[in-house]
């Protein structure tokens, strides 16, 4: 079996590629020029490609079996149509590639961000009704809604994995931000800290994946795919406990914390950096959003195997040997 890995030099990608790679599977990974890689192993190769570019992806997609499309702008603020643009158009031009191609079978990787932020506490199924977060939320619903499409027209295997946050060993998004501002004490806690999330380990969200690609059950499905919940309080203080460090007291209300956010996006756009804080960060720490995962756990034998702690351990061991600046 050979397989496309798209965004295999992300987070979630390389650790999709060691799966695959420890089952057997013979990897193409699409790279842009600019891009660097460490991936390694006698049974892969590197395409040099971009999403936008058409003819490239109908290189990468000669002779291949499988497509898992990873790559994808994942930016919570910044500009919407360059979002969008990498993202849905993205996704349209490698359907297309793999359709000239012959290639029968495409797992998607797509976001928690479709469901938006309902407020309830009720946990999430793939049947929930789906308000995406502006500009990314909406790309990787669209990206989906394209993705059933071309599955129903054209009689191919397609599958979407839904994940929320999402950290681990290798994060270089969500963590690097979190963890050092937890350890200096800049972190503050949106009102009492008791509303909980559900957060993925990059390591579990590649099995997922993996499994979705392994049986026909996955046809034309979404599966939300989680590791653990937790309070964010109980996130704070674990890994406050992790860093040897004394866990941050300072909180705000929501809205507070949305307005603080909103400026800081102001000042960003002025000063074309990326804000420390943004309203989607907000979001995210600021409402209870939990995942019900059984779907997954019944077709596809989905069962995450990190916990909080495991996770926020191993992430801090990634961070100190590799980017020890951060912390």
């Amino acid at each position: 079996m050979k397989a496309l890995v798209t965004g295999a030099t992300g987070f979630i990608g390389s650790h999709l590629v060691d799966t695959l790679l420890e089952e057997g599977y013979h990897i193409r990974i699409l790279t842009r020029p600019q891009s660097t890689t460490n991936l390694t192993g006698t049974h892969l190769e590197t395409q040099e490609g971009d999403l936008l570019d058409p003819h490239s992806l109908h290189k990468a997609c000669t002779d291949i079996d499988l497509i898992f499309h990873l790559a994808a702008d994942p930016r919570d603020w910044g500009n919407k149509h360059t979002i969008i643009q990498t993202n849905l158009t993205g996704t349209h031009n490698l359907l297309d590639a793999s359709l000239h191609k012959k290639v029968t079978h495409v797992i998607f990787m797509s976001s928690a961000a479709v469901y938006g932020f309902p407020h309830t506490t009720t946990p999430l199924t793939e049947d929930t009704p789906l308000h995406p977060t502006p500009a990314y939320g909406e790309s990787k619903l669209q990206a989906e809604q394209l993705l059933w499409k071309y599955g129903i027209d054209h009689h191919i295997h397609v599958t979407a994995i839904r994940s929320p946050l999402a950290t681990g060993p290798r994060d270089r998004l969500a963590a690097p931000a979190l963890l050092p501002a937890i350890k200096n004490r800049r972190l503050f806690t949106i009102g009492d800290g008791h509303q909980t999330i559900s957060i993925s380990d990059g390591r579990d969200v590649a099995v997922c994946l993996f499994q979705a690609s392994e049986t026909h059950k996955s046809n034309g499905q979404a599966y939300n795919v989680k590791s653990f919940d937790s309070t964010i309080r109980t996130l704070i203080d674990t890994a406050a406990a992790i860093l040897h460090t004394t866990p941050p007291t300072a909180h705000h209300s929501y809205a507070t914390a949305y307005t603080l956010a909103y400026l800081a996006e102001l000042i960003a756009q002025i000063n074309h950096k990326r804000p420390p804080l943004t309203r989607h960060v907000v979001k995210v720490l600021g409402h209870t959003r939990i995942l019900d995962i059984s779907k997954a756990e019944r077709d596809l034998g989905y069962r995450p195997r990190y916990g909080l702690q495991h996770t926020i351990a191993d992430t801090v061991t990634w961070l100190e040997a590799n980017q020890p600046k951060t912390l």
